[in-house]
């Protein structure tokens, strides 16, 4: 596929783009790349099932050595409307968070404790929820928020679709913009099923300018899941905690 066929025929999409009243009037958008992250929210609405594997970096600033890079590696199951599967390793640790819509556990095998949470919120209100008030991250999920799109024309000062790009062989979308404080790049895969392949983002107003960046990897969308891998076990022996505020969380 080359970059003109890619485009013509994303051109046929931006005739359904989204209207944008509320956007900051000196912001400028390039319609085609609005046009690539709404499919990409039209389709992952359409999703039950969703699955796939992670690899992330991220720069922590250090005054002695400058950036240092971190990285994690993990694994994500989901299933309509509430049930959740998210496995990490990495500098940070080996955890795991598991729970079936009502119920959720979050387990750290480095310090061999747990706790749960129940909750009656929707999948997204409560992940926002767990990361706000505890600072429990959850690699990859912005692009299941049914507002994706929206929240990016919003927030965004520009926007542009940079042609097509490649990761890890795979032919994507490549598209880019910025906001008050970071820039951000995101590559969609371009095969039809606009599944996200990579993002970046550079936090240009923390100090080194640290970088942060996921790859999505082997992802499937309504396909299987046998309900059983979100009833994680804990192991025996393992300390029941209390969730605390961020500074202090089993995250930490």
């Amino acid at each position: 596929m080359n970059a003109d066929s890619a485009r013509s025929g994303i051109i046929a999409l931006a005739l359904l783009i989204v209207q944008f009243l509320s956007v900051p009037a000196s912001a400028q958008y390039d319609t085609i790349a609005i046009s690539i992250l709404d499919s990409v929210s039209i389709k992952i609405g359409e999703l039950e099932t969703c699955s796939f594997r992670y690899v992330s970096e991220f720069d922590i600033y250090n005054s002695e050595f400058g950036l240092i890079t971190h990285s994690e590696t993990g694994e994500v199951y989901l299933k309509a409307p509430g049930k959740m599967f998210v496995e990490k390793k990495g500098d940070r640790g080996h955890k795991v968070f598991a729970g079936d819509g009502s119920s959720y556990t979050l387990y750290s095998y480095d310090k061999n404790r747990y706790a749960t949470v129940k909750t009656e919120l929707n999948m997204i209100e409560f992940i926002d929820s767990l990361s706000s008030r505890f600072g429990i991250e959850f690699p990859g999920v912005d692009v299941f928020y049914p507002d994706f799109t929206d929240n990016i024309l919003m927030t965004s000062d520009n926007l542009i679709f940079l042609g097509l790009g490649n990761v890890n062989g795979n032919d994507c979308y490549h598209v880019a913009g910025s906001r008050d404080g970071m820039t951000f790049q995101y590559w969609i895969s371009a095969e039809g099923s606009y599944t996200p392949v990579k993002l970046t983002v550079v936090y240009t107003s923390l100090e080194g300018d640290p970088r942060y960046s996921i790859e999505y990897i082997d992802w499937k969308g309504n396909s299987a899941i046998d309900d059983s891998i979100f009833e994680f076990k804990v192991p025996e022996g393992a300390q029941l905690i209390k969730l605390s505020e961020v500074k202090n969380n089993i995250e930490k």
